[in-house]
């Protein structure tokens, strides 16, 4: 049996992998915990986002995304009437990535996470968020 060694891709096909920073939403509609669902959702229905980081002290807790926040408000009638639910309640963790990864790791780490959203994260820091949107722009070659 002969050992097969991989080859670096051809520099024409670089292009067709490029980092994560290429394509992530960079502009982040954060929340704090303690901020109660229905404020969290007006926020991303301004902002046209369907996933926010929960930040506390510029430090990323996780995120929550918009069926989240729906399935929260759904089920907060509980058995002594109204519950106010905070995004604490509803809060997810957050997989991170460092924005010089290639979107085909980015890809892979979503399908092994069952998560269509990343944080793209340097030094501790949110830089941005990557969704399955954003790798289907990319796909279809619609990245500016």
């Amino acid at each position: 049996m002969t050992e097969q060694r991989q080859r670096p891709a051809p520099p024409e096909t670089l292009d067709d992998d490029p980092p994560v920073e290429a394509v992530m939403t960079r502009r982040l509609v954060g929340v704090d915990p303690a901020t109660p669902l229905g404020i969290a959702l007006r926020l991303m229905v301004a902002g046209n986002v369907r996933h926010v980081p929960v930040v506390r002290e510029g430090r990323c807790l996780g995120m929550v995304a918009e069926v989240d926040l729906l399935r929260g408000l759904a089920a907060r009638q509980g058995p002594f009437g109204a519950a106010t639910l905070l995004v604490a309640d509803v809060l997810r963790p957050a997989p991170e990535v460092p924005p010089g990864t290639p979107l085909h790791e980015v890809a892979a780490r979503m399908d092994r996470e069952c998560t269509d959203a990343l944080m793209v994260v340097a030094a501790g820091r949110p830089l941005g968020l990557v969704t399955a949107t954003d790798l289907v722009r990319a796909l279809a070659g619609r990245v500016r």
